[in-house]
């Protein structure tokens, strides 16, 4: 059975990640690393997607799902009668070798339960071949080999590896999926990933909740929605290496629709504005490991705006056509063809995070070297048409926002470069950034528009007074705002823009960071932002994740999930005063 995307839990270590659907199997799990071939992904294919579930033998219900107080380990309460409730932990270990830890206990009474494995190898394309050693049992196909350690003995019954034992009372027994080569005996447990996740999230336990957010959702709600968007962003943040901008591919941005993209790399804009975003919460150290990778990408590779964590090229798009999808929305695809995009505010939005960094303990010789070549890039090719933020397949355009955030930043790097922080050409910079905002300036009617030929309301101009290109009380940023609400909203969430420029038939749900993004803009216009900041905070999943976008029916999460941009997108407007 596939789920609501929004009830999936998220379970990730900074190597891979995995979601756990509400019956207890996890639906998603690519292994070794989060953009590698998935082993797990009933999500998209319920039929040759595999599963890994754990659960009581006996019909149960599941009372509570919630997170512990420290990150992403996910606490799942079973009730099978009146006397038994069964609690299981789910986590991937931090420390160690990688490995998916899962653990149980019953207090009072014993309990039966069932642990059922069948990895897909090879995207489903490859069958397991098993080999059973008592209380582990090995699946190998596709070049890997993943083993599974129970308490109890296994047997494969009609291709899957089953696993039944007696959980007694008042004992803690463990389940756990790893390498096959690595023994059990050294993987971490549980509490050990608990207590990594404690010293993790220390830095932004003294994050404060804004004015806005505080009367939106109360200061206990916020810190605890806090802690969790930190988590995510920690989480996807692969180690040495860069942030996925969701772990998932395929998960459509409509239901059943075709807008289905993979969003397991590293785009240059969501991973600086996440990296802002881990600054703003604490997490400093974090956001100089981020930006020091994007830079060595920048410096070796230029501003390009999608790169696998790992700072290499993205696989080439294609489809995965004998698969069926998520509730039948297709293509699934892997690889994504905007990594061959131009899109100016990727650098731009460089800048501004080397920008936050100079108030976070400097920059660092190499990032100062990234940000001053992306000004220099963006002083080459600003007056370049581009496929912009929302990264629109056709041909490439002049788009508002790309310019806006453009202007923005060399006047940023210009500031830099006055005191020494940056070497190069500031007055350049100035110069260039001044005479473009110049030129969108003139070309501009009563509002802002997608374009510099018009196009409409678009929801990224949103941020302009965020960024600074206008104040925040300015005549033209009201309109502008005026204009996006009027044309783009949807029960106080934001649809991306007007019309269908990319020219894809299908339609796509309101987005969750824009709106975001325009809540923080009424509110510091003077006027009252709390309709926006409700709305997107209110859609998101039963854990507390936000997808991309949002089904305008039910107000449930759509999109690969859950997505960067969009909890760093909170996270920001959390923190704003107000």
């Amino acid at each position: 059975m596939q789920h609501a995307i929004g009830e999936h839990a998220l379970l990730a270590d900074g190597r891979t990640a995995a979601l756990v659907d509400p019956d207890g199997n996890i639906a998603w799990l690519c292994w070794p690393r989060v953009d590698s071939s998935p082993v797990l992904f009933s999500l998209l294919d319920d039929t040759q997607g595999g599963c890994f579930s754990l659960r009581p033998a006996a019909p149960a219900t599941v009372a509570s799902r919630s997170y512990h107080d420290a990150g992403l380990v996910l606490r799942t309460e079973w009730r099978v009668d009146q006397e038994t409730n069964v609690v299981v932990d789910d986590a991937l270990a931090w420390d160690g070798p990688a490995a998916l830890i899962r653990r149980m206990s019953t207090a009072a009474t014993a309990c039966a339960m069932e642990v059922r494995f069948r990895p897909a190898f090879d995207a489903g394309r490859q069958p397991g071949e098993w080999r059973i050693d008592g209380t582990r049992v090995t699946a190998s196909g596709g070049g890997l080999s993943l083993a599974v350690d129970a308490p109890g003995e296994w047997r494969v019954e009609d291709g899957t590896a089953v696993a039944r034992f007696e959980l007694a009372a008042g004992e803690d027994r463990t389940v756990v999926l790893g390498a096959a080569e690595v023994p059990a005996t050294e993987f971490a447990g549980i509490d050990e990933t608990i207590a990594h996740w404690q010293r993790l999230l220390a830095p932004s336990r003294d994050a404060q909740c804004g004015s806005l957010a505080t009367d939106v959702m109360g200061a206990g709600e916020c810190a605890r929605l806090m802690t969790t968007s930190v988590a995510v962003l920690l989480g996807l943040l692969q180690r040495g290496g860069g942030v996925v901008a969701a772990p998932t591919t395929s998960l459509p941005q409509w239901p059943g629709s075709s807008r289905t993209w993979d969003y397991r790399y590293c785009w240059l804009r969501d991973a600086s504005l996440a990296g802002i975003a881990l600054a703003r919460t604490g997490q400093v150290h974090a956001a100089h490991a981020l930006a020091a990778f994007l830079a060595e990408v920048i410096n070796e590779h230029g501003p390009t705006p999608v790169f696998r964590v790992d700072g290499q090229k993205p696989p080439a798009e294609h489809e995965l056509r004998q698969l069926q999808g998520y509730r039948g929305a297709r293509p699934v695809r892997i690889g994504n063809a905007a990594a061959a995009q131009v899109q100016i505010d990727a650098p731009a939005e460089f800048i501004e995070l080397a920008w936050t960094l100079t108030a976070h303990g400097g920059l660092p010789a190499g990032v100062g070297a990234a940000t001053s070549r992306c000004a220099d890039w963006l002083v080459a090719n600003w007056g370049e048409p581009d496929h912009g933020i929302w990264e629109i397949r056709g041909r490439p355009r002049q788009y508002t926002h790309s310019r806006m955030v453009a202007a923005v930043a060399l006047n940023g790097a210009s500031r830099m470069a006055g005191p020494g922080i940056l070497s190069g050409d500031g007055d350049r910079w100035r110069r260039t950034g001044e005479a473009l905002r110049a030129e969108i300036l003139a070309g501009a009617g009563s509002a802002l528009e997608l374009r510099s030929d018009g196009g409409g309301a678009d929801a990224a101009l949103a941020l302009m007074s965020h960024v600074g290109f206008l104040a925040p009380h300015d005549p033209l940023q009201r309109r502008t705002l005026d204009l996006i609400e009027r044309r783009l909203d949807r029960n106080g969430l934001l649809d991306r823009y007007e019309g269908q420029p990319d020219e894809m038939r299908d339609p796509c749900g309101p987005f969750v960071f824009p709106t975001f993004w325009m809540a923080t803009a009424r509110q510091s216009a003077g006027g009252d932002g709390s309709p926006h900041f409700r709305a997107a905070v209110g859609a998101r999943g039963s854990l507390g994740l936000f997808g991309e976008v949002v089904d305008p029916h039910d107000g449930t999460p759509l999109g690969n999930y859950p997505q960067l941009q969009s909890h760093a997108a909170f996270l920001n407007a959390a923190t704003e005063a107000g």
